[in-house]
């Protein structure tokens, strides 16, 4: 089978530090995505010409590891070691708080589950394996459900809910558990997807319609999509090496949103993931910046937080 080369264009000019978590709210009809470092939240609509233009941000002054649609309004914001809610005028309201060190551990990367929970996963600062994966239940309660994880990313689950992907960027590894959607239990880990060293770390993800995932690799310059055996089944570039995450959206669930990051990475991508130097750097005019392109395939909305 031959893989399909494409290519994103850039949508938005963010110029983000560490763009990140990009979810298609389907209620507002708009794409969410923060900046991690600078603790922004963009937002963005169609014109209805094909084109993108960010329509309203908000600056919480705290790191920002995602914003996701609330079922009753408004957004919840996984941020440092705490989550929020936000309402669009501005409001912040506190919600749920993970006992961790912030001088040690920081939320990464939240998504929530077809049945309205929400998993977030924390990064080592120093990348050891001694972060882990969470759930947040609607009532607020938090479960460590996952434990000795370097650095949290990617998440999201098959269109029948049965299996849950789950990527920590220096596994160079992306894996699968089988899934219980009534309890949200996790069970019988395994790698679907090995990361070659130099192709770059895999980070965010998405899973689409037809059950394939779509990868960014952070270094790489691209969005990999993988049948869920891992087979390549298409590379879609972007004009930056440092691709971060994506997610599917627009009226019709047919645009991938490609988010990115700017400045250098971390040496450890270098030294675990092998990346080479010259990828090592993302400075160059579209750095930062938010891509789409229109692949083929569809994918559903975000499912909104049920607390």
């Amino acid at each position: 089978m031959s893989i399909a080369h494409l290519r994103a264009v850039l949508a938005i000019d963010s110029r983000d530090n560490l763009g990140e978590g990009p979810v298609w709210d389907s209620a507002a009809q708009r794409l969410l995505w923060s900046d991690h470092q600078t603790g922004v939240i963009h937002e963005a609509k169609s014109d209805g010409a094909a084109r993108w233009c960010e329509t309203r941000r908000w600056e919480l002054g705290r790191p920002i590891a995602a914003a996701i649609p609330r079922a009753a309004g408004g957004l919840v914001v996984a941020a440092a070691n705490e989550f929020v809610f936000l309402s669009d005028a501005g409001g912040i309201e506190p919600f749920a708080r993970l006992d961790i060190d912030l001088t040690r551990y920081a939320l990464n990367d939240a998504k929530c589950d077809p049945q309205g929970r929400l998993w977030a996963g924390t990064l080592a600062k120093d990348f050891s394996p001694s972060a882990g994966l969470y759930r947040i239940d609607p009532d607020g309660r938090a479960y460590l459900m996952l434990e000795k994880t370097c650095l949290s990313n990617g998440l999201d689950w098959s269109p029948d809910g049965s299996v849950f992907y789950f990527i920590d960027s220096l596994s160079l590894s992306v894996d699968a558990f089988d899934f219980d959607q009534a309890s949200g239990a996790i069970s019988n880990r395994r790698s679907v997807i090995t990361i070659k060293q130099g192709e770059g770390g895999a980070n965010g993800m998405t899973v689409d319609r037809e059950g394939a995932l779509w990868v960014a690799m952070t270094g790489g310059g691209e969005v990999n999509r993988y049948s869920p055996d891992g087979l390549l089944l298409a590379r879609v570039k972007i004009g930056t090496a440092g691709a971060t995450s994506c997610a599917f959206g627009g009226e019709d669930g047919a645009d991938l949103f490609v988010t990115s990051r700017s400045g250098r990475m971390p040496e450890v991508a270098q030294t675990v993931l092998g990346l080479k130097s010259e990828m090592m750097d993302n400075d160059g005019p579209e750095a930062g910046g938010l891509f789409v392109c229109r692949p083929g395939p569809t994918a559903p909305p975000a499912t909104p937080f049920a607390g």
